[in-house]
């Protein structure tokens, strides 16, 4: 069973074509792995896959740029709804 971490890191490997390794506590920002317009298809990417809803504010760089912040910013809007 895939957990939310390994969907979301296929998911960047599938649209970045990064084939480097992907620790789910680097900042994907920082490392290159992302851009702007990448991170924004991964935050819609989220939303649709995981069927929660992110507000305006949950869209900032700490809950972004790596996987485990994301996840856990998925895990928050699961446990809201």
């Amino acid at each position: 069973m895939s957990t939310d971490i390994d969907i979301l890191a296929e998911y960047i490997r599938n649209e970045t074509g990064h084939a480097g390794p992907l620790d789910p506590d680097d900042d994907l920002l920082a490392a290159g792995v992302l851009d702007s317009f990448n991170i924004v298809s991964l935050a819609m990417f989220a939303q649709e896959r995981f069927g929660v809803e992110f507000e305006a504010e949950d869209l900032m760089r700490d809950n972004l740029a790596s996987l485990s912040s994301l996840a856990a910013l998925i895990a928050s809007r699961r446990s809201a709804a």
